[in-house]
């Protein structure tokens, strides 16, 4: 028992140590909130996809194809 408590503490503290430069650097600037005109997606040309889901009152799936935008 003492063994796996003294392991578990020599693996805690190489963590430590291993991230103490990561923290002493700082906070990183973020990349941004609202992505500009050059990184938005172009539109997507309209195509189908299967949907599916219960209908009615009954117990069952049902799917269709719905033409997305």
């Amino acid at each position: 028992m003492q063994t796996i408590m003294q392991t578990t503490l020599a693996v805690a503290i190489a963590t430590t140590i291993s991230l103490a430069p990561a923290f002493a650097a700082g906070p990183k600037p973020s990349g941004g909130g609202y992505p500009t005109a050059a990184e938005e997606p172009a539109p997507a040309a309209p195509h189908y996809e299967w949907q599916y889901g219960y209908v009615g009152h009954h117990p069952r799936y049902e799917g269709h194809w719905v033409l997305v935008r």
